[in-house]
């Protein structure tokens, strides 16, 4: 995903587009995210499928989140 393009869809309130072009060629996956809210420590989106969090593994393929530690 590209962040910069990310990030300058969602400054222009095209949050839908944004969410898109996160799960881009991985919309039928069991994990796909829902929704997402930006981070205001880091700046980056944390990704939701319903109310469990979702991250890409290594291939970007989208799973649970394996650690809480990071959620605070």
């Amino acid at each position: 995903m590209d962040q910069t393009l990310f990030a300058k869809l969602c400054k222009a309130g095209k949050f839908k587009e944004a969410l898109n072009l996160a799960i881009e060629s991985h919309e039928d996956e069991k994990f796909t995210p829902s929704r997402f809210a930006m981070d205001k420590k880091t700046g980056m989106p944390i990704f939701y499928r319903g109310n469990k969090r979702v991250e890409p593994d290594e291939t970007g393929a989208w799973q649970l989140a394996k650690s809480s530690k990071d959620w605070d």
